[in-house]
C-alpha cells in the first residue's frame, strides 16, 4: 500500500512541477501561446486534484501507525495546490506572483517551500532505495537462475550418463543370457548322450548276461 502511495507522490510532484512551469510561462508569455499555457496549466490542476483524491483513498486504507504520518503529507500537498491556484491566478490576470513573496507572510511561503523540499529529497531517497532494492533483487535472481540452469544441465549429463549405462548393462545382460542359453543347451545335450551311453551299457551288460547264461544252461 505505501509503495502505491509514494508511487503517487511522485506523480504529484512530477504534475506539480509541470504547473509551475506553465504558471511562468503564463506570467511571460500573451496572446494564443498564453492560453494554450493556460488549458494545460487547468488539465495538470484535474490531474493533481485525482492523485490527491486516490492519496486521500490509500492514506484510509493504512494502518494507524502509517495513516498520520502520510494524513499529514497529503494536508500539506492539498496546501500547494492551492497555493498553486492561487498563483495560477495572479499569472491569469498578469499580476507578478513574486510580489507578495516579497510583501506578504514570506515567513510561511519560506516555511511551505522548505517542507516541500524536505518531502521531495524523501522521496527522491525513497526511491533511490527502492531502485537499489530491486537492482539487488534482479541481482540474485539472476545468480539463482544461473546456478539453478548449472545444476540443471549436471543434472541432465548425470542422467546421460546413468542411462548409457543402463543400455550397457543392458547389453551385458543379453549377451549373458545368450550364453546362458548356449550353456543350458550343451548340459542338456551332454545329459541325453550320458543317458544314451548309460542305456546303451546297460542293454549290452543284459545281452552279455543272457548269452552266459544260455550257454552254461
Amino acid at each position: 500500500m505505501a509503495s502505491l502511495l509514494d508511487s503517487y507522490e511522485q506523480q504529484y510532484s512530477s504534475v506539480t512541477a509541470d504547473i509551475t512551469f506553465h504558471i511562468g510561462q503564463i506570467s511571460t508569455n500573451h496572446g494564443a501561446e498564453k492560453q494554450t499555457n493556460i488549458r494545460q496549466a487547468d488539465k495538470l490542476f484535474d490531474e493533481a486534484s485525482e492523485l490527491l483524491e486516490q492519496m486521500d483513498l490509500e492514506v484510509q486504507e493504512l494502518e494507524a501507525r502509517d495513516r498520520q504520518k502520510y494524513t499529514t503529507r497529503v494536508k500539506s500537498y492539498k496546501a500547494e495546490l492551492l497555493k498553486l491556484q492561487a498563483d495560477m491566478k495572479k499569472a491569469k490576470l498578469g499580476i507578478d506572483a513574486n510580489r507578495d513573496e516579497l510583501f506578504g507572510d514570506d515567513t510561511h511561503d519560506s516555511e511551505d517551500m522548505r517542507t516541500r523540499l524536505l518531502d521531495n529529497s524523501e522521496l527522491l531517497e525513497r526511491s533511490s532505495r527502492n531502485l537499489e532494492h530491486g537492482y539487488r533483487a534482479a541481482v540474485e535472481t539472476e545468480q539463482m537462475g544461473a546456478q539453478i540452469m548449472d545444476d540443471l544441465h549436471k543434472q541432465r549429463q548425470t542422467i546421460g550418463r546413468s542411462r548409457n549405462r543402463l543400455e550397457e548393462m543392458n547389453t551385458n545382460l543379453g549377451k549373458s543370457s545368450r550364453v546362458l542359453s548356449g550353456m543350458m543347451k550343451r548340459i542338456i545335450q551332454n545329459r541325453v548322450l550320458m543317458l544314451g551311453i548309460v542305456l546303451i551299457l546297460l542293454i549290452v551288460i543284459s545281452l552279455a548276461i543272457y548269452f552266459t547264461v544260455k550257454k552254461h544252461s
